[in-house]
């Protein structure tokens, strides 16, 4: 648990390099510092309440609330202990919607409360903190999908016909007046802010002081509605309407979120997206700098997605002609730069299937430890994108293939400031550099999925007890404690397969 965690951050001059490599679209981006050298400064960290930099690993839990009478998710607590214990991971992006919390108009449900309370005490049972993401995929239901109750759609009477692809319903006229209506605040229908505000506030009021709950996620995949175009998922100039969206109306918005959510909750981090497409297919946002209220250091998050429009409409990945990973690592980096805040990629995913898939997988994992970036995978959800298999009755029966590239080495938390990590899955070696805190009790906690990837054993090098280090191995949860105490020079661990 760490509702009281600061942020760590490395400042400096990395901003200009990046700007050019944003400007030209480079195919290879440098822009982090290679995974063997330290990062430069620039990168900013999640602290939990003992100081350590914490990691954050998981999934998105989960795609089958969409469809869920009750938005709840299929899970039960043998999925959380897997997700836990077998796979590692220590956080998951938990979905709620709207039109479940306030069916009505100034009504909330209890009964959606306490069953996603159930839920959330799983997660805290197993060590696994839960950010709640307030989610919507085409404004709502009745736009094909998901977010806004009924009572708080204004469409202005324009048609909706559904498109059997359903993210180009973005475009229906509808569902681009739903979202200007809910975004222009000084327009006719301010309400739609207000009750969207006190909606969370209600959220927050319940679940602030749940031990799993470290964060608020604002709003999933916000459209900018009618400044919305399909160009600019590819090329977003900053003089477009979607740029001033993002300067403008999306800006305020955001302050107006956090000022709810801090009026009841100091402590929390919240999150924040950039607008729907264009950021994840690389391109830049144009958000302001966003304030935190509270006081002491700010706890505001930036948590966009990473989604290839090209990988996904070729469901190919031809890397000398895609340069979203690139792109997407220029801009980013730019972009927690200005607002100074931690870095959590909120969704990535797609077919395991699709040729290159495996390539894009090892890039994209790559570059969020050369970043040093938090990420959550889209989704748990069995088949499709996900892996794992299920039975006809939604049962787990069996990992798939992919499992074996997301489960990797990684560490959960750092004692000190992390410099640079990486692992490489042909040589199977775990590096890890930080500059360890003198004054740290607790100890860096790597996840080694031994049993997975190190069937012959495993060596560590670089933690020697005559500088002070000392180590201990958990082979039930597969977490190596590295003790630190005292030193004050550079660490540099290594992991290598025996055998």
């Amino acid at each position: 648990m760490f509702r009281r965690l600061g942020f760590q951050s490395l400042r400096g001059a990395r901003t200009a390099v990046l700007l050019v490599l944003a400007t030209t679209l480079s195919a290879c981006s440098e822009s982090g510092g290679s995974p063997g050298e330290p990062v430069e400064d620039g990168t900013y960290f999640i602290r939990d309440d003992d100081g350590r930099v914490v990691i954050l690993r998981g999934m998105n839990i989960m795609s089958s609330s969409k469809g869920h009478p009750e938005r709840l998710p299929n899970l039960g607590e043998a999925d959380v202990e897997r997700y836990a214990r077998q796979w590692g991971f220590n956080v998951v992006r938990y979905l709620i919607f709207w039109d479940a919390v306030e069916p009505e108009k100034g009504v909330y449900d209890t009964d959606y409360f306490d069953k996603t309370e159930e839920r959330l005490n799983w997660f805290a049972e197993h060590g696994v903190h839960v950010i709640l993401d307030m989610h919507q995929d085409v404004y709502a239901q009745r736009f094909c999908c998901d977010g806004a109750p009924e009572w708080a759609i204004e469409d202005d009477g324009l048609p909706f016909e559904q498109h059997p692809t359903w993210s180009f319903n973005y475009f229906a006229p509808a569902v681009r007046a739903a979202f200007d209506n809910f975004f222009e605040y000084e327009g006719d229908h301010p309400y739609l802010q207000d009750h969207f505000a006190n909606a969370w506030a209600t959220v927050v009021a319940r679940f602030k002081d749940h031990p799993a709950v470290i964060g608020y996620d604002i709003l999933n995949e916000p459209s900018p509605g009618s400044a919305y175009e399909s160009g600019d998922i590819t090329v977003t100039p900053p003089d477009s309407a979607a740029a001033e969206f993002d300067r403008t109306l999306f800006t305020e918005f955001y302050e107006r979120m956090i000022a709810a959510i801090r009026e009841v909750d100091e402590d929390g981090w919240i999150f924040y997206e950039p607008r729907v497409a264009a950021p994840a297919n690389g391109q830049p946002s144009f958000i302001g700098f966003l304030e935190d209220p509270r006081d002491g250091e700010p706890r505001i998050a930036y948590g966009p997605h990473l989604y290839s429009v090209q990988f996904e409409f070729n469901q190919e990945y031809t890397p000398d002609r895609d340069n979203t990973l690139a792109n997407w690592e220029a801009n980013r980096n730019i972009e927690t730069e200005a607002q100074r805040a931690p870095l959590l990629l909120g969704e990535w995913g797609f077919d395991p299937q699709w040729p290159g898939a495996d390539q894009f997988m090892r890039e994209l994992l790559e570059m969020g430890d050369r970043m040093m970036l938090g990420w959550t995978y889209w989704s748990y959800d069995p088949w499709g994108w996900g892996i794992w298999e299920s039975d006809a009755e939604g049962k787990f029966v069996r990992e798939r293939e992919n499992a074996n590239a997301l489960v990797r080495p990684y560490p959960r938390s750092v004692a000190g400031v992390p410099r640079s990590f990486s692992y490489d899955p042909d040589t199977r070696v775990f590096e890890l550099a930080f500059d360890p805190s003198p004054s740290a009790t607790a100890p860096t906690e790597l996840y080694i999925p031994a049993t997975r990837h190190f069937a012959n054993g495993w060596t560590l090098v670089g933690c020697e007890e005559a500088r002070g280090c000392t180590s201990t191995w958990n082979a039930n949860t597969e977490i190596l404690e590295v003790l630190t105490a005292g030193q004050s020079e550079r660490v540099e661990l290594r992991i290598t397969p025996d055998g």
